[in-house]
């Protein structure tokens, strides 16, 4: 351990050699930098005539004012002035000019200073006043001719004129001792600037001209500004004077939307007459037989009996022909898909469909347009009463079901499009026995049913609906789905048509992709089962339409080409803009759904720079975490919003007294949307990212946020936001019906 201290020493010690050689390079390298000019001939020679002017009585006048000067304080004392010469120059140097700085760099602090440079400033206007008495200190020891008579004043003035100090004189020869007073500070000053320009630069130049035009942009930005409001302001007057010039202005338009009429009242009445059998529907079970045996369904069986006992007869039930969709996943879709086609081709067209978006009455729907409220509250009231006295009272799905095939009667409908609910075959619309064309749609995992334990067991139920002498298509994918479907049609002995793909069409006619790709996204996953169905109903009943073209063609009439261009379908993958706002709603709730409804945003939005925001509600907590993970699996947002199911009733959300804020259904659905962020943050927590999680207690309050949020900025500009509103089908009425009352209280835009 010792015998390494010596080396340790020397090693240390070359190191400390080196640290001062190197300080002590800098520092004479500064002092180099900052070393004072010599002193120029002219001014040597002008010091030096000053020197022989000086006269014998200045001499004496000045020992006579030191001797007062002594016994004064010590820092009057200090004061004392020497003869001028020019050894004295060369060898001490004026106090004012050079004063006593310890090192180099308080000499450099110095010359950068304030304080120096106002020094340098007055000096060369003035000639800079040596350390000596203050200004304005008047006493006899510094003036020896204070007090002395009057009669004397002119000597005195005389004396005192020769007794100034050097720095007073050196005021009144300013034009010949100016440059030899200053030449000091002068000389600090120049290098002061030459040693700013060469750190600055230009740089100074470059920000000038950077504020200069962030002035003019914002200059720009408030005069848009103000153009604007000036544009409004004027449209507001001249409403302002049309509304004064009408005799009876309109009132409000707040009034007129809380006034209802008295038929939407008495629908409302029937609407909640008809909730209340709500609590009667049979939950859906597994099926458990496979046999050929053709056993009598309670559901259907008690359905037609209501059709009997309100007047409608199995002969006007079989007139109608009927095309029957069922499945898992987009059957609302496929049966608005065939009704579009179908109504191009001139075919009155009858729909039953749930659930609905905004009100019961889309459920049922003549030509494309659903009931009226008189004809729906009349309808109901007229089939509730006969049906008052039924034991066991009729549930909801069947009364339904008996409204619409007597509006389908009254209206003269050509062909009945019927959605098959989750039941499947036990289902109050499976009362149709005459079918000729069925659809099967996507197969998947329902969360309102039990109707079993696996895929084949869930393909088994919706295959239960199969009729003989009905051709049968369906868009199913999963292998194990195909063959239970595979093996029921074989049973019954009727053929399956699987229908082409989505490329097919493209593929076979170019012409068809531009409009394939403009359509609704819902073309993409059932499009092709709804144009076979068409076709298939068109070959039976109007086969003029559909010459030349076999099962399963590729090929688009005119009429399926415009029925494909109009075809709409709210609340599943729409799109509505609204100022800064460009919203994407889809009510998505399962698996299937979701992956394709993430599909569709991604395609809509990769391309573009806006920040994307997730609005987010589930009805239950059915898989809603994996739902979650599915929207995070390929898509960023910057905030991700969770609200309470909003309390949505026919097309109107109900509000608390204020009717500001939209309530929720107790605290449950409050506690509900926590657990949904909760969720959120759990994934966000397992991928390593940043939690950007937040909760909204309305629609209308997340609106808020992202205009105060996003909506100020700089120039009179916005920046557009895309958002993603998905989980449940209430939220997607809703934020439909916040987004018309934003636009019509800023028609003005």
């Amino acid at each position: 351990m010792y015998s390494l201290l010596p080396l340790m020493y020397r090693r240390q010690h070359s190191r400390l050699k080196a640290l001062q050689w190197t300080i002590q390079s800098s520092q004479n390298f500064f002092k180099l930098s900052f070393k004072a000019p010599a002193m120029k001939a002219s001014q040597a020679s002008s010091i030096k005539e000053l020197v022989k002017k000086q006269t014998p009585t200045q001499t004496q006048s000045q020992s006579q004012a030191s001797a007062p000067q002594q016994s004064q304080p010590p820092q009057a004392a200090e004061v004392k002035i020497k003869p001028l010469g020019l050894s004295n120059i060369n060898s001490e140097k004026p106090t004012s000019v050079q004063p006593c700085i310890p090192d180099q760099r308080a000499k450099w602090l110095a010359k950068v200073s304030p304080a120096m440079q106002r020094k340098a400033k007055l000096a060369a206007d003035k000639g800079a006043p040596p350390s000596g008495p203050p200004k304005n200190q008047f006493s006899q020891g510094n003036n020896p001719t204070f007090g002395a008579p009057c009669e004397n004043s002119s000597t005195n003035l005389a004396n005192s004129s020769r007794n100034q100090p050097s720095w007073q004189q050196n005021t009144a020869k300013k034009p010949e001792n100016e440059d030899a007073g200053s030449f000091k500070e002068s000389s600090s000053e120049s290098q002061r600037k030459n040693w700013m320009n060469h750190m600055q630069g230009s740089q100074q130049k470059k920000q000038d001209q950077w504020l200069k035009e962030m002035q003019a942009k914002i200059q720009a930005g408030k005069d848009m500004q103000a153009q604007k409001m000036q544009k409004l302001g004027s449209q507001k007057a001249t409403s302002a004077t049309q509304e004064a010039t009408t005799a009876a202005p309109p009132p409000p338009a707040v009034e007129e939307k809380e006034e209802k009429s008295p038929e939407h009242l008495a629908y409302l009445d029937a609407i909640k007459q008809l909730n209340s059998y709500q609590v009667l529907e049979p939950i859906s079970g597994r099926a458990t037989t496979k046999s050929r045996r053709a056993e009598k369904d309670p559901v259907i069986e008690q359905t037609l009996e209501c059709l009997e006992k309100t007047g409608f007869t199995k002969k006007q039930l079989k007139a109608i022909p009927v095309i029957q969709i069922a499945g898992s996943k987009g059957r609302g879709s496929t049966c608005g898909i065939v009704e579009s086609i179908l109504r191009c081709h001139g075919v009155k067209t009858g729909v039953l469909c749930s659930p609905h978006l905004f009100l019961t009455s889309e459920r049922i729907r003549i030509d494309g347009e659903p009931l009226s409220d008189v004809q729906f509250t009349e309808l109901f009231w007229k089939i509730n009463t006969d049906l008052v006295n039924m034991k066991p009272p009729p549930s909801y799905n069947k009364l339904m079901t008996v409204m619409a095939f007597h509006a389908f009667d009254q209206h003269k409908v050509e062909v009945a499009i019927l959605e098959v609910g989750n039941a499947g075959a036990s289902d109050a619309t499976n009362i149709a026995s005459h079918a000729q064309t069925i659809g099967i749609t996507t197969l998947g995992w329902e969360q309102s049913s039990n109707l079993g334990n696996s895929l084949r067991d869930i393909a088994w139920a919706k295959a239960a609906i199969m009729k003989p002498e009905a051709n049968i298509f369906t868009n199913v994918s999963q292998t194990e789905c195909c063959e239970v479907l595979a093996q029921k049609a074989k049973q019954i002995g009727v053929q399956l048509h699987r229908v082409p793909t989505f490329n097919e069409y493209i593929e076979g006619d170019m012409n068809n992709k531009l409009l394939m790709n403009k359509a609704n996204y819902s073309m993409r996953l059932n499009g092709s089962l709804g144009i076979q169905l068409a076709y298939d109903f068109l070959r039976r009943h109007k086969p003029e339409y559909v010459v030349g073209l076999d099962q399963n063609s590729t090929l688009l009439t005119p009429g399926a080409s415009r029925g494909i261009e109009k075809y709409e379908q709210p609340g599943q993958f729409d799109f509505i803009r609204h100022d800064m706002f460009n919203v994407y709603l889809d009510s998505a709730d399962t698996f299937e759904s979701m992956m394709a409804c993430r599909d569709w945003f991604y395609t809509r939005t990769r391309s573009n720079r806006q920040p994307k925001i997730l609005l987010f509600n589930k009805v239950n907590e059915f898989n809603a975490k994996d739902l979650l993970t599915i929207i995070r699996s390929n898509l960023r947002f910057e905030e991700a919003f969770f609200v309470p199911n909003p309390n949505y009733f026919e097309g109107e959300i109900i509000a608390e007294d204020d009717g500001k804020a939209m309530v929720w259904h107790g605290m449950e659905e409050l506690q509900r949307a926590k657990r949904n962020a909760g969720n959120w943050r759990a994934l966000c927590e397992e991928n390593g990212k940043r939690d950007n999680s937040q909760l909204s207690i309305s629609i209308q309050a997340f609106f808020e946020y992202l205009i105060n949020k996003y909506g100020k900025q700089k120039y009179g500009m916005k920046s557009e936001l895309d958002v993603l509103v998905t989980g449940s089908r209430q939220l997607v009425a809703a934020t439909i019906s916040c987004l018309r009352k934003m636009k019509a209280s800023t028609s003005w835009q």
